[in-house]
């Protein structure tokens, strides 16, 4: 009803020939760059070499951010699998901080894994989904 109204009076306005001062509208903005906090998990890694496997079901054509939080002091690095056991992502910077990012081309079960390169201590992992 508001959509009709406005264009309702923008015609009167250029048929009378009104000038009207210009201005601007703030409307919130949603971008196609938001994601949605969809789950977590925690564990705990007890040094080099260990690690922690998350079971997960993605649906395909979405698209997903997986991150991971651990202890400053530490290198954690994050992977994740298809049903099929092949890695599909991977993030292994030189800190406990990782992020991956996927657009699974089929819905199916994953396997997000948890690995310390260096250090323990414990972790965060958390699955977004963008809208």
């Amino acid at each position: 009803m508001l959509k009709r109204k406005l264009v309702v009076l923008l015609a009167v306005v250029v048929v009378m020939g009104i000038t009207i001062p210009t201005f601007a509208i703030t409307f919130p903005v949603t971008t196609s760059s938001s994601y949605t906090y969809v789950a977590s998990g925690t564990g705990w890694l007890s040094g080099s070499g260990s690690s922690h496997i998350f079971t997960t079901t993605l649906y395909g054509g979405r698209r997903y951010k997986i991150t991971l939080s651990g202890p400053w002091n530490a290198d954690f690095d994050l992977y994740l699998y298809d049903g099929n056991g092949n890695q599909v992502a991977s993030s292994t910077g030189n800190g406990s901080s990782e992020t991956v990012y996927i657009t699974p081309a089929w819905t199916g079960r994953f396997y997000i894994k948890v690995v310390s390169y260096r250090g323990g201590g414990s972790f965060t992992v958390r699955l977004y989904r963008r809208y």
